[in-house]
């Protein structure tokens, strides 16, 4: 009745194969068939709506995600099961098949927006700051290819009222839907974004439910009706897998300062998602306070601003409140152009919250992956690595789980930025690439320690 088909296999992958059994007039009757594949493959989804295919789910597959698409496939039309039951009304099918173009420069909240709107039902395509958002919309056909622009203010090279005006200036996206996304929920930033020529404003952290009612009224028209393939992770909310599927997916980390409820909220339910977000945001916002530092002693302005406020909209999504109120006050002493004496002293409070959060994140997110670590042992090291070499032979996600529970022992064998690349290629399913990058290490310098 259903095939639940990986992308990438060996021989023929799971789009030939699709391709092959939809053509195949022998069979009586056509099973369904769900792609599963990995996050950010626009090509991939793009050639899966060209199939017809019954639907799609980006790894990694939780048992809910699995739940929701069976419901979806093979539920009663129009029932009113629970796994429909709380989405705000009509969400669901207004942003079935919807398409969406996200500008937006942070890659945790280009997830986290990712995650909400695919789960919905939408496409997505996302980019990292307004003049690329117009490069595609200008260079692209005619009609444009999306249904609305989901649009971050503050992002490097061209800010999204920039953008705005751009594509305003050009007829051709006069009456195309442009929604702001920004940390400053005031009236005075809504009217600077409605003189810009955007339609509408929503406000940072992600709140799900506002989301959805905002994009579903400019998608309600045209994506409604436009494609009849189900949703890809169901109708659940957000809030109702949050408070399902935690048990089901990866042990919170309770951290002093998170609010992990709300943060899971904001990734509708998807645990290892958030946890994966707390690591990037350990990784990428540590830094922080020294860039903001260098920017206003170079009285550098725009980029303390801007990366202030990245702080302030990140931790605020992931559930930080502490850090969220930090960077706000002191984003707000840099437009203000507070004294020098009062915006040092908001950075030294900005600096010390962020660092005992990364502090707390770090001990919690290392105990929760010390599963036993090999890397003292050398034979142990060699032992599973050759595990790991395996299942990304075999295209094995169990590879993902045993970096989960190795990963300092992976991390100090390959140093920082082959583990980075390494991690990007396992958990965006790249298996191929992340086992010639493994063996290419490993020949280079064995499993003993060598290269310690």
């Amino acid at each position: 009745d259903v095939v639940f088909m990986d992308w990438r296999m060996p021989g023929l992958d799971g789009l030939q194969a699709s391709r092959r059994i939809k053509s195949d007039e022998t069979l009586t009757r056509q099973p369904a068939i769900v792609l599963v594949t990995a996050f950010g493959r626009e090509e991939v989804r793009d050639e899966a709506e060209r199939l017809r295919l019954d639907g799609f789910l980006v790894k990694p597959v939780t048992k809910s995600m699995i739940v929701d698409t069976l419901v979806n496939l093979f539920g009663a039309p129009g029932g009113d099961g629970a796994a429909r039951g709380a989405m705000p009304d009509g969400a669901a099918g207004r942003l079935r098949g919807a398409r969406i173009l996200l500008a937006e420069d942070n890659e945790i909240n280009q997830q986290i927006a990712v995650e909400l709107l695919e789960g919905a039902g939408a496409t997505v395509r996302v980019v990292g700051n307004g003049r690329e958002a117009v490069e595609i919309l200008s260079e692209g056909p005619e009609p444009a290819p999306f249904d609305l622009v989901l649009m971050d203010l503050q992002m490097p090279e061209m800010d999204g009222l920039q953008a705005t005006s751009r594509l305003r200036a050009d007829h051709r996206f006069v009456h195309l839907p442009i929604v702001a996304m920004t940390a400053h929920a005031t009236l005075e930033e809504r009217q600077r974004c409605l003189a810009a020529g955007m339609n509408d404003h929503i406000a940072k952290p992600i709140d799900p439910a506002i989301l959805y009612e905002t994009v579903g009224r400019y998608c309600g028209a045209s994506g409604a009706g436009r494609s009849t393939e189900p949703s890809p992770r169901g109708a659940s909310t957000p809030r109702d897998r949050a408070t399902t599927s935690v048990a089901d997916e990866t042990a919170l980390p309770a951290v002093e300062g998170l609010d992990t409820k709300d943060g899971l909220l904001r990734v509708a339910g998807n645990a290892r998602l958030y946890v994966k977000l707390l690591r990037q945001f350990v990784e990428q916002q540590e830094s922080a306070p020294a860039r903001l530092a260098e920017a206003l002693t170079a009285a550098d302005h725009a980029t303390a601003e801007r990366l202030a406020h990245t702080v302030k909209g990140v931790a605020g999504n992931l559930g930080a409140r502490a850090v969220q109120a930090a960077a706000a006050d002191l984003e707000r002493a840099i437009a203000d152009r507070s004294d020098a004496d009062r915006t040092a002293s908001l950075e030294r409070r900005l600096a010390d919250q962020l660092g005992t959060l990364i502090g707390r994140l770090r001990l919690a997110l290392g105990e929760r992956a010390a599963a036993p670590s090999p890397a003292a042992n050398p034979e142990a090291i060699k032992t599973l690595v050759e595990r790991m070499l395996k299942y990304l032979g075999e295209f094995d996600p169990a590879a993902a789980e045993v970096l989960d529970e190795h990963r300092e022992a992976f991390r100090s064998l390959l140093g920082a930025e082959d583990f980075a690349a390494f991690e990007q290629h396992v958990e965006g399913y790249a298996f191929g690439d992340a086992q010639e990058l493994l063996a290419r290490v490993v020949a280079a310098h064995g499993t003993g320690g060598e290269s310690a």
